[in-house]
């Protein structure tokens, strides 16, 4: 069974009433004060910390013309594998096919009934395995290029994580897709220049994986910028401060209970703090003036 919130008492099935049978006490009401104040000082550090990283977040897509611009950018890497760089052609009784090695040909290929199984189990055959083994090199370069595109188009629209650091993490992805896309290429020359035994495979290089490169180069050019420059956010007056707290509260830091109230002063709760103070002066001059009146 329960017990009373002030005295302590053991309430049995029959004290149904919501005073204390031993202290009288009001057992619904017991510690409201405290609670209230309580509860309002944890949701104004709450309200703080969700409204700082919404700031943030808005920040990190529109705080400025270079995040616009980092925003759009992001998607380069990815659109510039619709250039195809070179091409290959199986020739086989009954089946003849040409891919680009582009993103569109790399969709044919994963989709293409089998294709992608039989490129990359015929190295070990003895009539064109060398040829096949360096188009299987090829195609898993041109993978690692398409790898670090997503990656980098995915860094870039988690950038709200840490408006800070998450330049850096952008360009380094970006760095890594500028090396990944000139090993690519080549390795798609060097398949292109080895020699077939039987005519089962021929392909030729390219040199369109030079738009990747700028397109990464575009996207380092501008998140360095924003690195340098900095991501403007703009907070309401205590509201850093309130969020700092929230997370010392969260972290164990902080006794709510000792904290006042309101737990930040600025423009805002002193402007309160008058209006009531002003309202109570108020009150005090009506009561005072119907004293007189009455005596």
């Amino acid at each position: 069974m329960a017990n009373c919130p002030k005295c302590g008492h053991k309430l049995r099935l029959t004290d149904l009433s919501q005073f204390c049978p031993e202290c009288g006490v009001n057992m619904r009401f017991v510690g409201f004060e405290e609670n209230f104040y309580r509860e309002a000082k944890y949701a104004e550090l709450a309200q703080a910390n969700v409204k700082v990283k919404f700031k943030r977040f808005k920040a990190a897509f529109l705080g400025s013309k270079l995040t616009i611009v980092r925003l759009c950018f992001a998607v380069l890497p990815v659109l510039a594998l619709l250039v195809p760089n070179g091409s290959f052609s199986l020739a086989l009784p009954f089946y003849e096919k040409k891919i680009d090695f582009g993103l569109l040909g790399l969709v044919s290929l994963f989709t293409g009934g089998g294709d992608f199984g039989y490129v990359t189990q015929m190295p070990g055959s003895e009539l064109a395995g060398g040829q096949f083994a360096a188009l299987r090199t090829a195609l898993f370069g041109y993978l690692a290029v398409a790898a670090f595109a997503v990656f980098t188009l995915l860094a870039s629209l988690l950038c709200f994580i840490s408006i800070k650091n998450m330049q850096k993490v952008v360009s380094g992805f970006a760095c890594a897709g500028i090396v990944v896309s000139i090993v690519a290429m080549v390795l798609i020359g060097v398949f292109a220049k080895t020699p077939g035994e039987v005519g089962i495979l021929t392909g030729k290089g390219g040199v369109g994986l030079l738009a990747a490169v700028a397109a990464f180069a575009a996207v380092i050019v501008v998140n360095l910028l924003l690195d340098k420059k900095g991501i403007p956010v703009e907070y309401a007056e205590g509201m850093e401060e309130r969020a700092r707290l929230y997370k010392e509260l969260k972290a164990g830091n902080l006794d709510l209970d000792k904290l006042p109230q309101p737990i930040v002063e600025t423009a805002e709760t002193r402007k309160i703090d008058e209006e009531i103070a002003k309202e109570q002066e108020d009150y005090r001059k009506a009561h005072e003036k119907e004293a007189e009146q009455d005596g």
